[in-house]
C-alpha cells in the first residue's frame, strides 16, 4: 500500500507497508499492494472512493444485462478467466439478496400476517391448532417477535443457496472444479431471488399467473445455462437437469421449514 524508507548505503530504499519488500515502481512485486502513503488528504481519499463507485457501477451495468438476457454467459466468462469487466459472483448474489430482502421487509411480504392472509384456510387452521397451546398467531406481540426472528434467520439460511447448488453440481459434474459450480450457483441464485420477488408484488389471480410464468422462466433459464456452461449431450443434460431441480426443491423446502421453525420457536414466549 504505502511506503516506508530504509537506509541502503547512501540511498533511501522505499519499502512496502504490507510485506516489507523493496519497491521499484507503483506496485509491490511480492504482494501487489499499491505504493502510496497510508494517510492522505481528504480530496485524494474522496477521489479514490469515486473511482471505486464508478468502477462498481460500470461492472453492474455490464453484469446485469448479461445475467438476465443470456443464461450461463456470465459463468462461462468467469470460467474462461474474463472477470475484470463483471461484478464477482459472490458479491452479486449477496447484493441482490440484500436488496430483495430489504424490499420484502419494506413491503411487509415476509410478515406472518401477510403469510396467513395468503395461505389456504386449511393451512391457517392447522397452524392455529398447532400453536393454540402456546401462542396466538394473530397476537401483535407474537407477530412482532416472529417477524424480527424471521428477518434475522432467513437471510442467513438464504446465503447457503449457492453452496447447495455448488454441492449438487459437484455430484453431477464431479470432474469440474468447485469454483465453477460456486460461480454458477451465485449467478443462478441471483436470477432466482430477483425473479421470484415479482409474483410477491401481486395479489390474487395475477400472482398465480405470475408464479406459473416465473417457474417456467426459472426452469428454462437453468437448462440453457447448464447447456452453455457444462455442454454435453442432451440426454445427459436433461438427466442432470432433473436431478438438480429435485435437489433444489428439497433444499428450498428444508430451508423454508427450518427458517419458519426457528422463527416460531423464537416467537413463542
Amino acid at each position: 500500500m504505502a511506503e516506508t524508507l530504509e537506509q541502503s548505503g547512501d540511498l533511501l530504499q522505499a519499502l512496502c507497508h504490507e510485506c516489507g519488500e523493496p519497491l521499484a515502481g507503483k506496485f509491490c512485486s511480492r504482494c501487489g499492494a499499491k505504493n502510496r502513503p497510508p494517510l492522505r488528504p481528504l480530496h485524494h481519499w474522496l477521489t479514490d472512493l469515486g473511482r471505486q463507485v464508478a468502477v462498481l457501477d460500470i461492472r453492474l451495468l455490464r453484469t446485469l444485462p448479461r445475467l438476465f438476457s443470456s443464461p450461463g454467459r456470465l459463468t462461462a466468462e468467469y470460467v474462461a478467466g474474463r472477470r475484470l469487466a463483471y461484478t464477482s459472483p459472490i458479491r452479486l448474489y449477496v447484493a441482490a439478496s440484500a436488496v430483495v430482502l430489504a424490499a420484502m421487509n419494506l413491503l411487509g411480504i415476509s410478515d406472518i400476517e401477510t403469510m396467513l392472509a395468503g395461505a389456504a384456510e386449511e393451512n391457517v387452521a392447522a397452524l392455529e391448532e398447532a400453536l393454540e397451546a402456546v401462542a396466538d398467531p394473530h397476537d401483535p406481540l407474537f407477530q412482532a417477535r416472529f417477524n424480527r426472528s424471521l428477518d434475522t434467520t432467513f437471510p442467513i439460511l438464504n446465503l447457503l443457496s449457492p453452496l447447495a447448488i455448488m454441492a449438487l453440481l459437484k455430484l453431477l459434474y464431479w470432474r469440474r472444479y468447485l469454483q465453477e459450480h460456486l460461480a454458477f450457483g451465485c449467478h443462478y441464485g441471483t436470477f432466482l431471488v430477483v425473479v421470484t420477488l415479482l409474483p410477491l408484488l401481486m395479489t390474487g389471480t395475477a400472482r398465480s399467473i405470475a408464479m406459473v410464468g416465473v417457474t417456467i422462466a426459472l426452469l428454462v433459464y437453468l437448462v440453457v445455462a447448464m447447456r452453455r456452461v457444462y455442454g454435453g449431450g442432451w440426454a445427459g443434460l436433461i438427466a442432470r437437469f432433473v436431478a438438480l431441480v429435485l435437489g433444489l426443491l428439497a433444499f428450498i423446502l428444508v430451508e423454508g421449514m427450518l427458517a419458519l421453525t426457528i422463527a416460531l420457536v423464537a416467537a413463542v414466549p
